[in-house]
């Protein structure tokens, strides 16, 4: 993994959009979870997916407004729909919420969505490659901070 100063966006390890970190797509982790009883169901998690997955794209080419009001949109629809067992879209939308805060300076805000992000991921009992990568997004936001204690702590969970 790179240095602690930088980020893995959610993507990156769900997706395999970009970056160094590799794991299982994001639509995979999200069917396992996700019951896709219906038509409702499977369309609002392709939107979901394709809001984080555009808002990400925006994100690395430069444009926060956009990246932030695709991945809001993303969790405005979560958040709409919260009688259905949405929680690893949450999950995702949560992670990459927190990349974006990252990228634009917003630390707390950052952490605070990264946090949220991986207590839905330890509640799901999401994959270890899932989860270490937003230990290592916390480890990162903490790092900033200068808090290197609890930063090494989460990096240490992620082993």
């Amino acid at each position: 993994f790179p240095t602690v100063s930088a980020v893995f966006e959610l993507p990156t390890l769900l997706a395999g959009l970009t970056g160094v970190a590799r794991g299982p797509s994001a639509m995979a982790i999200c069917s396992a979870t996700l019951p896709l009883n219906s038509k409702d169901d499977r369309d609002l998690q392709s939107l979901v997916l394709a809001c984080n997955k555009d808002g990400m794209a925006a994100l690395r080419k430069g444009k926060p407004n956009e990246a932030f009001e695709q991945l809001k949109y993303a969790e405005s629809l979560l958040m709409a729909n919260q009688e259905k067992d949405t929680s690893a879209l949450l999950a995702v939308t949560c992670n990459n919420l927190g990349c974006y805060y990252k990228r634009t300076g917003k630390l707390h805000a950052a952490l605070s969505y990264l946090r949220r992000s991986l207590k839905i991921e330890e509640t799901n009992k999401t994959d270890h490659v899932t989860v270490a990568g937003t230990e290592l997004n916390i480890c990162a936001i903490l790092s900033k901070l200068e808090k290197h204690d609890r930063a090494l702590s989460h990096a240490s969970r992620a082993l």
